[in-house]
């Protein structure tokens, strides 16, 4: 495993953008009680996803993404695990972490959310496809819990309003990225905006996902 100590200058200016994310999301969350568990699940975060980057472009480390999510939740209000559990809702997904050493680094609320809240790679010794995946993402998020659909709402939006951002750089070129056809993730956003809506029909994410939807909509079908 490639550890990741953050107070280590990085010559890469690209990885120094993380640094600088850091630094805003402690500035930022400095109302909050910024405990000793939240700087380790940001160590932690930062370490599982050293050396990913997001799929624009023009890389950027894949770590912004989670401390984008775990902001939108801490400017909700959401509590420490919650926090936490936005913080770390990739890495199952993404990296070589178990659902036990969450539970054993953290607590066992915080990896029932993030397991809520991450595709299975296989199921009884198959691997899935997309369309599989974000099918059974769906049906496990369907019977989470409120404070699950809270940090899958603040995804989708980060990941949309990063997608605008990236067309905004790049134009079309974006979408040579992509590995589905634009219709199958306004497919996978509106299922999961039918959910936000069912639970939090008034909240000021589910209307923001709601509004970035119907643009995503507008702006990429078809493309």
């Amino acid at each position: 495993m490639n550890h990741f100590t953050l107070m280590r200058p990085i010559g890469d200016a690209k990885v120094n953008l993380v640094f600088v994310f850091i630094f805003k999301f402690l500035r930022y969350t400095r109302p909050m009680n910024h405990t000793p568990q939240i700087k380790r699940a940001i160590q932690f975060a930062a370490r599982k996803h050293h050396g990913q980057m997001r799929k624009e472009t023009e890389p950027l480390p894949y770590i912004t993404h989670p401390f984008s999510v775990a902001l939108l939740v801490a400017e909700d209000g959401a509590d420490d695990d919650i926090v936490i559990a936005a913080l770390l809702h990739d890495t199952l997904e993404d990296t070589d972490t178990t659902r036990e050493e969450i539970a054993r680094e953290f607590n066992e609320r915080i990896a029932v959310l993030v397991e809520s809240v991450s595709e299975p790679k296989e199921i009884d010794g198959r691997k899935l496809s997309w369309r599989e995946k974000k099918e059974h993402y769906l049906a496990i998020l369907e019977k989470a819990s409120d404070d699950a659909v809270l940090i899958a709402i603040a995804d989708k939006v980060d990941n949309i309003e990063s997608k605008f951002e990236a067309f905004e750089r790049e134009g079309d070129a974006l979408f040579a990225n992509w590995k589905q056809p634009t219709g199958q993730y306004t497919w996978y956003h509106g299922e999961t905006l039918r959910i936000a809506q069912a639970r939090f029909p008034e909240h000021t994410l589910t209307k923001r996902f709601a509004d970035l939807y119907a643009r995503e909509q507008k702006s990429f079908v078809g493309k």
